[in-house]
């Protein structure tokens, strides 16, 4: 059976001199033995660190004979585990970009690999192995020569490099480091490099936008401190919208206030009108808008919403649960409406099609509508849709012949 450390290490893919070194850690630990085994995660932890620095380039604020001196010393097996440790803890001109946290860290698990070597009157107990390791999936991945947050980005611009990496290949396992290798106070400068690198489009309402795409992936991935920035940098930068429209089960993930959700539907949401409808929508199923304002939200997209209705049947059901059907009957058929009938459905001709289709006729509507053909003034493209709904639904046109021959109304020779 394996130990869940022992999967993280796989999933990393360490060089096959790491993972035997990693191996024998887990058969001593299986077998007590836990001086053998953290002494030898001990070791893998600096092999690792000294496979980065003998790929890495040289930093910029190292000389190059400083570089090299370190680079020849990593090459014999007599001085490469001091010259890690070395390089690691030095604050003065360091290679490693860490803090001084993270060195009194290492220091301290260097004196436990000590206790371990030289069978020091400390006792090594399980719980220090299994605590080291933990030490390392918190820390191993901002051990880098350009810091945590430099060495991610540019694992991130490889990915979305097809020189190196297939179209949509899956990028999670890079959104789980973001927990991993950056800090806190980093994340928000994070997000906008990773942005600007990966995507072209940035934030636009489009399923083709990567940035999106890996916001939701954070949103599933990561931590509540990753997850809980990001949501304020998205609303900070007028971001979020496109995730509530592209991903709606996320809305709950940005933590809206109750004044955030009323500027959202009074004012927001139309900067992207297509959208409105589905983020609207969206609102209303998750009972974001209190339950006093339902009414004023749905006249206002109502009497603000041109040239689109709601397309989808989840939009369809959180309005039709929430009364917007009545609000739009309301506004749009009631008798005093016929004096501006033209100039008021024109533009709205798509909604007001969309609710002949998806609710039952009443006597007003089918009376205005009949009413609508005897002027001669009047909404053809308002006609054109009702043609063509009755055309691809005969039932509702025999529902509005009905009503129409029950209670004496001429029946337009466009609809017979």
């Amino acid at each position: 059976m394996k130990i869940p450390f022992e999967e993280w290490t796989t999933e990393k893919r360490f060089s096959n001199n790491v993972s035997k070194l990693f191996d024998e850690s887990f058969t001593c630990y299986k077998n007590t033995a836990y001086r053998a085994s953290l002494l030898f995660s001990y070791l893998s932890f600096l092999t690792i660190l000294k496979e980065i620095i003998i790929k890495s380039a040289k930093p910029i604020a190292i000389s190059q004979g400083r570089w090299d001196n370190i680079v020849a010393k990593l090459q014999s097996d007599d001085t490469w585990e001091k010259t890690v440790f070395e390089e690691l803890t030095n604050a003065t001109t360091p290679i490693f970009n860490i803090n001084e946290d993270l060195r009194q860290q290492i220091k301290y698990w260097k004196d436990r690999r000590n206790d371990c070597a030289h069978f020091k009157a400390n006792d090594i107990e399980s719980h220090h192995t299994e605590s080291f390791w933990s030490f390392l999936k918190s820390n191993l991945s901002r051990i880098t020569i350009e810091g945590g947050k430099e060495s991610l980005l540019n694992k991130f611009e490889k990915h979305f490099d097809p020189t190196f990496t297939p179209p949509n290949a899956d990028v999670t396992h890079l959104i789980k480091e973001i927990d991993e290798s950056i800090l806190p106070t980093e994340l928000t400068d994070f997000w906008t490099n990773l942005i600007n690198m990966i995507d072209p489009y940035g934030f636009e309402f489009r399923h083709d936008s990567t940035a999106p795409r890996i916001a939701n992936k954070v949103f599933e991935s990561c931590n509540d401190v990753t997850k809980e920035n990001l949501a304020s940098y998205l609303k900070s930068k007028k971001y979020d919208l496109t995730i509530v429209f592209l991903y709606p089960d996320k809305i709950n993930f940005i933590n809206y206030s109750s004044a955030d959700i009323r500027e959202v539907w009074r004012t927001r949401i139309w900067y992207d009108k297509s959208s409105a409808f589905k983020i609207f929508g969206t609102l209303l199923r998750n009972s974001l808008i209190p339950a006093q304002e339902i009414k004023e939200a749905n006249e206002h997209i109502i009497n603000n919403a041109k040239d689109y209705r709601p397309d989808d049947d989840a939009t369809h059901l959180a309005l039709a649960r929430n009364g917007f059907g009545d609000s739009l009957f309301e506004i749009a058929f009631n008798i005093k409406r016929l004096n501006d009938w033209f100039v008021w459905v024109n533009p709205r001709a798509d909604m007001i099609a969309y609710y002949i289709e998806k609710y039952p006729f009443k006597n007003e509507t089918v009376e205005i509508i009949c009413e609508m053909y005897s002027r001669s003034k009047y909404s053809h493209w308002l006609g054109e849709r009702i043609v063509r709904i009755f055309k691809e639904n005969p039932n509702k046109k025999t529902e509005f012949h009905t009503i129409a021959t029950t209670n004496g109304f001429i029946i337009p020779t466009d609809l017979l």
